[in-house]
């Protein structure tokens, strides 16, 4: 597949943006692709499209939750390590009261 740079002239269509892994549509005959020369695209054929869109859709679905759960365990762990962090060792609240 050919790369096209970011603001290159092109026919309208569906192109892939590899630097943010975005689809970005060019309408009409003729446009520009967004961005400038170091934004990498290539373009997806309308078939792929077609097919792709709801396999992408369907494991976006089927994952979110697991997705959802997995940041919410970090964000435990997270807050666990920094409260682990801020508190006072026992030896050094021994040494505080004697």
């Amino acid at each position: 597949m050919k790369e096209l740079e970011g603001g290159t002239k092109v026919p309208g269509g569906f192109y892939f943006d590899k630097t943010t892994w975005q689809l970005v549509t060019v309408n009409g005959k003729d446009g520009l692709l967004p961005g400038d020369a170091k934004d990498l695209y290539f373009k997806v054929p309308l078939p792929l499209v077609i097919i792709g869109s709801p396999i992408v859709g369907g494991a976006f679905v089927m994952f979110l939750p697991f997705i959802g759960f997995a940041l919410f365990a970090r964000h435990l762990v997270a807050k666990a390590k920094e409260k682990a962090a801020t508190t006072t060792p026992a030896s050094e609240r021994v040494r505080k009261i004697v």
